[in-house]
């Protein structure tokens, strides 16, 4: 996605932030019976202004393992990658979060 591009979904409305690409890995997500209920996405990111979100992405409701996970969804970024981030909403959490504070992503594209 182009920067001005994203500009242009911010000002329209759209929660967007531009963010420095730093780590991922994978994480399973389990219900109250210990099932496996799908697998996130948890990309570590660092903002413009110092402070470094977790963001959460789901796989597709097809990926079922961590095994899956890795061969169908791997990382497509480079470390210090810049990248457009869309999300939906911007919590503290402290299970995932390495440093206390999630955004739920809808997509998470590479700035061009």
């Amino acid at each position: 996605m182009k920067q001005s591009l994203a500009v242009e979904e911010f000002l329209a409305g759209r929660r967007v932030v531009l963010a420095k690409f730093v780590a991922h890995r994978h994480k399973e997500v389990q219900n109250k019976a210990k099932k496996v209920v799908g697998i996130v996405n948890l990309y570590e990111v660092q903002c413009a202004d110092g402070k470094a979100p977790t963001v959460q992405v789901w796989c597709p409701r097809s990926v079922q393992t961590m095994e899956q996970a890795v061969a169908q969804c791997p990382c497509q970024f480079k470390e210090g990658q810049r990248v457009v981030v869309e999300f939906d909403l911007m919590e503290p959490n402290q299970f995932d979060a390495k440093n206390g504070v999630i955004i739920r992503a809808v997509s998470v594209l590479p700035l061009e």
